[in-house]
């Protein structure tokens, strides 16, 4: 509570106590709706500072609206958000997506792309509002009793990335996703180092095969930015760069395992159930041109 906030604030970086603040307000909502809101909280811990993409609303000094971006694409930003249940129907998510906006314009964005759980009717009703159109959909798929593990490849390395491989890390995201390399700015220094992420590579005779990213909340552990690269994909490299990247979660302490994944993707699908994961929520991309 910061008794002194009233309206919009736009930021390029969160504090200790916003987020704690966001922390609360996330609670507040998923209570009310009954829905998991996707916050990407290892993005709001490892802001680079460049770019405001932090949204915050406040009345009398309560946080009671939030919306956050996710640039993955120099072209285009991701975005979610909330409004406290008290104060819904006032325009509060309006004004933060107006102020967004503006900021939007001096990055070049082309588009946004609204992250909505397909259960919730009042966020379906928003981007009916907006005139956005739907683009694709992702489970949020979560880990149940996992397989038992299985002998593998001798020869192929599973380790955490080191701080100098930031660049290796971008290169293979960009190339397993089809993303702009350069746009890829989030293997910093400070992100690398931090207790909340964690980055780990295989090699295969010391040739790069893959990479997964996994991010450490207090209760959950997100695998994400999971790839193999295409000359070596359908040679089962994937499913033991999953399985080990779960072993190395549980090393850590028992907590919830998740990841997402694109409702079409039949093949990671495929891999995923078989790995132990089941799906839990479905979350509706929309895309609206800005």
């Amino acid at each position: 509570m910061t008794s002194e906030r009233q309206g919009v604030y736009a930021q390029p970086g969160l504090h200790a106590a916003e987020l704690v603040e966001i922390e609360h307000l996330a609670h507040i909502c998923h209570t009310s709706d009954g829905l998991d809101l996707k916050l990407n909280w290892e993005m709001l811990h490892t802001r680079s500072g460049k770019h405001n993409e932090d949204f915050l609303y406040y009345q009398n000094g309560q946080l009671v609206g939030y919306l956050p971006l996710f640039v993955f694409n120099p072209t285009e930003a991701e975005l979610s958000g909330m409004v406290h249940p008290d104060y819904r129907r006032q325009g509060v998510f309006t004004q933060l997506l107006h102020v967004a906006k503006k900021e939007a314009i001096p990055r070049a964005l082309q588009a946004f792309f609204f992250i909505v759980e397909h259960t919730s009717q009042s966020g379906q009703a928003f981007v009916a509002a907006q005139h956005a159109h739907y683009h694709h959909s992702e489970y949020k798929m979560v880990l149940g009793l996992s397989p038992a593990v299985e002998a593998y490849t001798p020869l192929l390395e599973f380790r955490r990335a080191t701080i100098d491989e930031g660049s290796m890390l971008a290169h293979m995201t960009a190339v397993a996703f089809n993303l702009n390399e350069p746009g890829i700015d989030w293997y910093t220094p400070q992100s690398m180092q931090s207790s909340h992420q964690g980055f780990y590579v295989a090699l295969l005779n010391g040739i790069y095969v893959g990479k997964v990213d996994v991010s450490f909340g207090a209760k959950e552990a997100l695998i994400y930015g999971f790839g193999v690269l295409p000359k070596h994909q359908r040679r089962g490299y994937g499913k033991q760069i999953l399985m080990r990247t779960i072993q190395e979660i549980l090393a850590h302490g028992p907590q919830q395992i998740t990841l997402e994944v694109a409702v079409e993707n039949q093949h990671a699908l495929g891999l995923y159930h078989a790995c132990g994961f089941y799906e839990t929520s479905r979350y509706d991309y929309y895309r609206l041109s800005l």
